[in-house]
């Protein structure tokens, strides 16, 4: 799996004439290892690829790390370390990750490396391989799709009037780790009422009431894949404009679900929900991008927005999540994860998408 990985970044670096790329991004890091720990730098070169850790991951590295050459160091940083290996090695050229070496680790590295050598930032080679989800990676993200469903549903029993949004967040995170979640994909999103018109607010003090919406969005991580998630149910009987709001949110997702296929450009299929969307009213009341890739990270690269160029391919894995947020009133929105196939897209996200009244 991983000696796939690297030959695919190998073609890449021959493409960029790089002799050795310094991968410094932890995501990057596993998905061309598999090293789960948190401190680790990685030297690929044409003929061999190198994971520098220290002496609290030697061991680990060791045991996950089975396609690359473990080093382990002391006293030193990653970075540091790295650029000694180049030293040894002596490639005539090396890429960095721009968006994630810091300015300080550039200059250590530089210090150290003692030879003239061509310098060059690259920006996002490793992560448009991973846009791209082989089999293992797709298991693992319908696990975590079915935890993240059940979950919900558990939810759904404990949820009522009087309790806050903490209250509900923390009774959610428990049942996805009850449930098989290897911890979360992202901090959940708890809101009600007029607080749920922030599209990504955190949970407070607000206390749940009869008449009110709740918004929740979550996901369960299993092997280190990510699924998210997004419901919106009510606390007794819905109110006429919740179920507009909503009937318009749900058949917008809908709409952009069914125009997924491959080739299609991202902003095509953000244009679909968003002219739906538009076509009601309530075109200025949806400001963020219909949605995004899903893997290692939750937010896995570009999806659908109304500037994305990302071209839809079989085996990526995206959410779909319109909404509709007003202040002072409140917001909907409803996501699910999908995944694109050869002939257009499967839904793998199962919750029920129907106003629920609890």
């Amino acid at each position: 799996m991983h000696k796939e990985r690297l030959s695919k970044l190998r073609n890449i670096m021959v493409e960029k004439g790089l002799g050795a790329l310094l991968v410094t991004d932890l995501a990057n890091v596993f998905y061309l290892s598999g090293f789960t720990g948190s401190t680790a730098a990685l030297v690929v070169t044409a003929d061999d690829a190198f994971i520098m850790v220290d002496s609290r991951y030697a061991i680990q590295a060791r045991e996950e790390c089975k396609d690359v050459t473990v080093k382990d160091f002391a006293i030193k940083t990653a970075a540091a370390a790295a650029a000694e290996l180049i030293n040894e090695l002596r490639p005539k050229s090396i890429g960095y990750e721009a968006r994630n070496l810091t300015m300080a680790a550039y200059k250590e590295v530089h210090k150290i490396i003692n030879y003239a050598i061509t310098r060059r930032s690259t920006d996002g080679i490793v992560e448009k391989l991973r846009m791209v989800k082989d089999s293992h990676e797709i298991g693992l993200i319908r696990k975590a799709c079915e935890i993240t469903d059940a979950a919900f549903a558990s939810i759904l029993k404990v949820i009522k009037p009087g309790m806050s949004e903490k209250e509900v967040a923390l009774e959610l995170e428990y049942t996805l780790q009850k449930m098989g979640s290897m911890g979360l994909a992202f901090g959940s999103i708890v809101a009600t009422g007029a607080h749920s018109a922030w599209p990504h607010a955190q949970p407070g003090d607000a206390i749940l009431e009869t008449g009110h919406n709740l918004k929740m969005d979550f996901g369960a991580r299993y092997g280190k894949y990510c699924a998210d998630i997004t419901r919106t149910v009510c606390l007794g009987k819905p109110s006429e404009k919740l179920k507009e709001v909503y009937g318009v949110v749900h058949e917008a997702q809908a709409r952009a679900i069914e125009a997924i296929k491959p080739g299609k450009l991202g902003k095509e299929v953000d244009a679909v929900g968003r002219r739906f969307i538009a076509s009601k009213g309530y075109g200025k009341n949806f400001g963020h991008g219909l949605g995004h890739c899903l893997g290692i990270v939750v937010h896995d690269g570009l999806g659908f927005s109304t500037t994305s160029k990302t071209v839809l391919e079989p085996g990526m894995a995206l959410t779909v999540e319109p909404g509709i947020y007003i202040e002072g009133w409140g917001g909907v929105r409803i996501e699910d994860d999908v995944l694109v196939t050869e002939t257009g897209v499967e839904v793998i996200t199962k919750a029920p998408k129907n106003l629920i009244s609890l």
